[in-house]
């Protein structure tokens, strides 16, 4: 049977570009022009507001094909990925417990003509009970139509593809920043034998924005050792939403097998004002034991053949009582 729910694929998000257009190939959407201002002139939603009042935007839909298409126009929470700590948005069916049940449209379905672009409204309505600073999500415009069907086991699943712009909403009220990063630690072993084939390691810790608004933070990993500086990187982060965290993770090459130090990581959003910063540390003990392990169990396998070696080259003790005989004189 085919299941009903569609799985998403595709998902494009307008960021960054002089298009503003989320755009799959045969249709974008992208924040409606306002009045006197050139179409594309906004790459994304920014919004502010204050607890308990309702913005009032639009969603231009443009279709690209010689055929009309029917979308699901909806809102949609945001937050980094697992894996990679890049922006993605919430599946449509997912429950929106964020910006993206603020969004209302004025129908939750549209069909545009070929090659027509239509404006959908769309209102905020910010609750009142809502939380001060940034939230992000997207208005998404999804094809009602299944594109193509997957088999998985015995269930077959309907693809379909959504696109969607990025909604900004910045809440009035106390704004906050704050970074902290946990769980700073390295993992890896020492080479075998130690001191002449390589080992790399990893340095892993989460990092998580703990204040209400956005951050784009740097993070400077540094480490020392008896040996001096054992490893100095500085590495741009994705933007992280507020509540959200990412996953840090950096290979460290050709680790050394022994060393003892201290291992920080700094993590700062300069762009923000004031700029915002949390510091790790942790301690650095590199033993590469199982070379210590083998050299111990070589000088004891040495230490006890030097035993076996020394009893048989020493004479045998005589029974007790009896004297060595000694040669008749002539």
């Amino acid at each position: 049977m085919l299941l009903a729910v569609a799985l998403l694929v595709g998902v494009s998000i307008a960021f960054g570009s002089a298009d503003a257009r989320a755009d799959s190939g045969s249709w974008s959407v992208q924040p409606a022009p306002k009045p006197g201002s050139p179409a594309g002139a906004r790459q994304y939603f920014i919004l502010e507001g204050r607890p308990g009042s309702t913005l009032q935007d639009g969603l231009a839909v443009s279709n690209y094909t010689d055929h009309p298409i029917t979308y699901y126009v909806y809102g949609a929470d945001g937050y980094n990925t697992p894996k990679d700590g890049q922006f993605a948005l919430r599946d449509h069916g997912y429950p929106m417990t964020g910006v993206g049940s603020w969004v209302r449209t004025a129908f939750p379905t549209i069909t545009v003509p070929a090659r027509t672009s239509t404006v959908v409204p769309i209102s905020i309505a910010i609750p009142q009970n809502a939380s001060p600073g940034d939230h992000v999500g997207g208005v998404s415009g999804m094809d009602t139509a299944v594109e193509s069907v997957q088999q998985q086991g015995n269930v077959r699943v309907g693809i379909k593809r959504v696109v969607a712009a990025r909604l900004y909403v910045h809440v009035d009220g106390p704004a906050v920043g704050g970074l902290t990063v946990t769980n700073l630690k390295v993992s890896g072993s020492a080479p075998f034998p130690a001191y002449v084939s390589d080992s790399d390691g990893t340095v892993t810790a989460t990092v998580t924005n703990s204040g209400n608004l956005l951050e784009s933070p740097k993070a400077h990993l540094h480490a020392t050792g008896i040996f001096g500086t054992l490893i100095d990187r500085t590495v741009q982060l994705p933007q992280i939403l507020p509540g959200q965290s990412v996953d840090f993770s950096q290979v460290w090459k050709n680790m050394p097998p022994f060393e003892i130090g201290t291992l920080h990581l700094d993590v700062t959003d300069e762009s923000a004002s004031p700029p915002v910063t949390s510091t790790a540390e942790a301690s650095v003990t590199l033993i590469p034991w199982f070379t210590l392990l083998v050299v111990v169990l070589v000088v004891l396998a040495l230490l006890v053949a030097l035993v076996f070696w020394r009893r048989r080259r020493s004479p045998l003790p005589l029974p007790a009582g009896r004297e060595p005989s000694k040669a008749a004189a002539p």
